[in-house]
């Protein structure tokens, strides 16, 4: 499928990697073992809507394709969009006029999809539901298809799905769960409002005395919210509410907010009520668009200084010793293995080589910023360092697992075709000339 749609090979080649992973188990920041996964993807996986949404992309070109070819007749209330399935996470929904030949040609489309991909529809965790259908037809599609005959409502991540409007019986059970996707019928509503006052007498969803106070006089009635200031008795999460109110107040004067010629944002907003932190002079450099996320997240370990390195193991008594794992040469440090460490200097001068520029031993992220370059070019090397660090650490570990370490001139080829598949997919619509004659004569586009 990733073939079919034109994705990038380095792309399918990095997924294909992605499914022979292998783990390790992290405690109190040590890392122990390692074991190849053997039972491919499961529920829970991050890859696994990933994988899904492939695999159904398949499937709805199939559904598309019988559909439109076939004397398939779609739902009443589908034909118009030729709407045949819905999609949502790994439940599928299908849609179509309650006849035989129809329902023949959706478990045909299933067939073929099952040859072609393995995988097989449950028919007993499936079931069918009709309306306006005649009965004989309707066990005539039972009897073929398999399915049990479900009822309406049927009740679909918590809501209740129906062909028509829903009904106060319908909301019942589903009171607390219910979101707000629907136009709610007003008993429904009334249901809700009774839930708020019992749960303010008697903290729970039943309360069968006699309030000691109107509900009509909790509210705020009669009384300016700006001005409004809550008396000594109240709760303290509604006290809370009211002191954020006050606070939102400072940033207006003469009825204009101070924080936003725009006006009011939700965003200076929170900047008004929070604890505002100064930026810190690495933030453009570590949490710039051309770096991949987990890039970025090391780097800003290490900016930190969070990173579980040896030294701070050593310090608490966890690591026997605060050797450096890729040089042996200092204590492993923040400083010593992200700038001094032979390993590392060596893997940093190779990068250097490809991308034809010096990198200062100190700071590399800012003194690249600083330079002389243009943005496409700064992006290119931040990645290019950003990308270098996350296997400086990556290499740590490996030593610290396998006690394996890999040359740096096989490092930097990995590096290199990393930052090259970045650059291809950032850089779909093309640069300008002279960022182009520089891309090219690092090797880092065709």
């Amino acid at each position: 499928m990733l073939t079919f749609l034109n994705f990038p090979q380095i792309l399918i080649w990095l997924w294909n990697a992605s499914l022979l992973a292998s783990y390790s188990l992290v405690l109190n920041g040590e890392i122990f073992g390692h074991f190849k996964g053997a039972k491919g993807l499961r529920q829970g996986d991050p890859l696994s809507p990933i994988l899904f949404t492939i695999a159904m992309e398949y499937l709805s070109r199939i559904l598309k394709h019988t559909t439109s070819t076939m004397p398939f007749k779609f739902h009443p209330m589908c034909s118009q969009l030729k709407l045949s399935h819905l999609m949502f996470a790994d439940d599928l929904l299908l849609f179509c006029k309650g006849d035989v030949n129809s329902i023949m040609i959706l478990l045909r489309s299933f067939a073929t999809f099952s040859c072609a991909s393995g995988l097989q529809m449950n028919s007993t965790k499936s079931n069918a539901y009709f309306n306006g259908v005649h009965s004989w037809v309707k066990q005539d599609i039972l009897q073929v298809s398999g399915f049990k005959e479900g009822h309406l409502p049927f009740t679909y991540l918590g809501v209740p799905i129906t062909c028509g409007r829903m009904k106060k019986t319908d909301c019942n059970i589903h009171v607390e769960k219910l979101i707000n996707i629907f136009v709610i019928p007003t008993g429904v509503l009334n249901k809700l409002n009774a839930i708020c006052r019992n749960y303010l007498w008697d903290g729970g969803a039943e309360f069968v005395r006699v309030p000691m106070v109107g509900w009509e006089k909790v509210y705020l009635k009669g009384q300016d919210w700006k001005d409004y200031k809550p008396s000594g008795d109240l709760s303290w999460g509604w006290k809370s509410v009211c002191k954020v109110k006050d606070k939102l107040d400072t940033g207006y004067q003469n009825g204009h907010w101070l924080l936003d010629a725009r006006g009011y944002t939700l965003r200076s907003g929170y900047d008004l009520i929070r604890h505002k932190f100064p930026n810190v002079p690495w933030h453009k450099q570590i949490w710039n668009s051309w770096s991949l996320p987990k890039h970025q997240f090391i780097g800003w370990l290490i900016s930190r200084e969070a990173l579980m390195l040896k030294d701070k193991l050593f310090s608490l008594g966890i690591a026997p010793d605060d050797d450096c794992l890729l040089c042996g040469k200092g204590g492993e440090s923040h400083t010593h293995l992200f700038q001094t460490c032979e390993y590392s200097r060596r893997l940093l001068d190779e990068v250097s080589k490809f991308l034809r520029i010096t990198l200062p031993v100190s700071n590399p992220l800012q003194r690249i910023a600083d330079g002389q370059f243009s943005q496409v070019q700064k992006g290119v090397i931040l990645s290019a360092i950003s990308t270098t660090f996350y296997h400086i650490w990556l290499q740590r570990n490996k030593a610290r697992v396998d006690g394996l370490i890999q040359g740096p001139e096989l490092l930097r080829e990995l590096i290199q075709k990393e930052l090259k598949a970045r650059i291809a997919v950032y850089l779909s619509q093309g640069v300008v000339h002279g960022d182009n004659v520089w891309l090219r004569s690092r090797s880092l586009i065709v």
